[in-house]
């Protein structure tokens, strides 16, 4: 105690030198607490970025893209209704067609460890009587192509199992306006929820109806996602639509959803083991996520780094502080000894001085800093990039060929289907 009570005294009796060290550690230990908190900041975006990317693992028959509703290409000939491509096509030629996923692949990837959801889609295009798509609007004075003039984009039609979890080809994530979406007791039955353009353009509503191929098919819901492609899109459940267009056990993507975002990679390479790389095609999420959290990575080490070097700078200052009061009380430490104090006793006391300026440096340089350390944290680390899928945001493109392009400048790392179709 008497240690205690002399290591006060002399803290007390040298105010200058107390203050110039609480001062010194003060900020050291300030920038140390900044570099803390923007370390944290930095794995908490991360975090963030991981969640958004998700857990899903898209499968595919190996070279196909967009399913059924690139079966035998745009839909050529007057009206888009010649299922083979380009104006000239041959109506009665047979199209090009891919066979799917079969329910004995589905069945496989189920059982596969850390597969906690599965979703089975069928895409189709349609460009029957029943239902119009609507146009895109021209600029005013602008001409169709040519060659192209009475070319009617067609409707994309999405089966799904999932009506919880509706996604247009490129088209951004569906949004129920008005109705709702169908639900598991309608698995097999014609009912459908179409987007507002089209359901404005062919003047439908909640509880109308309209042909489809031979079927007759009830509106039970309105969505939209803000884009004229995602709009002109229907989606109905999914052994509907393989009635509907005689595809029946057919199924042109398997969207898989992880455990965790840690076993994408396993489950991915699981997949292409147990179907074959030549028959399947398998892609994640994570080169999203590489590409996005990148640079947040980096700036995390850099933080990392700086974090130790600031707590480095603190540990020295406080030793060549000790060392420095040392050398200037030689005479002090001499007094001591003389009088009987032994050398533990003199390390205490130092001991007992350094920890309470340390201390009282430490709680003024938190209190100086932490709105600091907040501000430069928010600053450094912004909003993490949202995934981009396919992309969102453009219309339909140009005019290059049969309808265009899929989008105009799609956002975010996934970008768009291109843009502007151009001529």
């Amino acid at each position: 105690m008497k240690t205690v009570k002399r290591a006060i005294r002399t803290i007390l009796r040298s105010p200058l030198r107390t203050s110039l060290l609480i001062a010194v550690l003060g900020v050291s230990l300030g920038l140390t607490l900044i570099m803390i908190t923007v370390n944290a900041a930095f794995g908490e975006r991360l975090d963030e970025i991981r969640a958004q990317v998700g857990t899903t693992i898209t499968v595919t028959e190996a070279g196909a893209f967009g399913g059924g509703f690139f079966r035998g290409g745009a839909g050529g000939g007057p009206q888009g209704q010649n299922p083979n491509p380009g104006p000239e096509a041959e109506p009665e030629a047979e199209a090009e067609t891919n066979g799917g996923l079969e329910q004995a692949q589905i069945d496989q990837i189920g059982v596969i460890e850390n597969v906690v959801g599965l979703t089975r889609t069928l895409t189709a295009a349609y460009s029957g009587e029943g239902l119009q798509s609507a146009p895109r609007q021209l600029p005013e004075g602008a001409s169709p192509p040519q060659g192209f003039g009475n070319f009617t984009r067609p409707v994309l039609v999405t089966g799904t199992d999932n009506p919880n979890a509706l996604t247009t080809l490129g088209g951004g994530d569906p949004e129920i306006v008005q109705g709702r979406t169908f639900d598991d007791d309608e698995a097999a039955a014609n009912v459908a929820v179409i987007g507002l353009s089209l359901a404005e353009f062919n003047s439908l509503s909640v509880g109308d109806s309209f042909d489809m191929e031979d079927a007759t098919v009830e509106v039970v819901g309105v969505f939209t996602t803000g884009t004229l492609f995602g709009d002109n899109s229907v989606f109905l459940p999914l052994e509907a639509a393989q009635q509907i267009f005689d595809r029946q056990g057919e199924i042109d993507q398997a969207v898989v959803q992880a455990a965790s975002a840690g076993s994408v990679e396993q489950v991915a390479d699981d997949i292409r083991e147990t179907l074959g790389d030549d028959v399947v095609d398998v892609a994640t999420e994570l080169g999203t996520f590489d590409a996005i959290s990148g640079t947040v990575s980096d700036a995390e080490r850099s933080s990392q780094i700086g974090m130790f070097a600031a707590l480095g700078a603190s540990a020295a200052i406080i030793l060549f502080s000790v060392g420095l009061v040392a050398r200037q009380r030689v005479r002090e430490i001499g007094i001591l000894k003389a009088v009987g104090a032994s050398n533990w006793q003199v390390t205490a006391q130092f001991a007992v001085e350094t920890a309470v300026v340390s201390v009282i440096a430490g709680l003024l340089g938190a209190l100086a800093t932490f709105p600091l350390a907040q501000t430069v944290a928010n600053g450094l680390v912004s909003d993490p990039a949202a995934p981009g899928g396919f992309g969102g945001g453009g219309g339909p493109g140009g005019g290059g060929g049969p309808g265009g392009g899929f989008g105009g400048a799609g956002g975010g790392p996934g970008g768009g289907f291109g843009g502007g179709g151009g001529g």
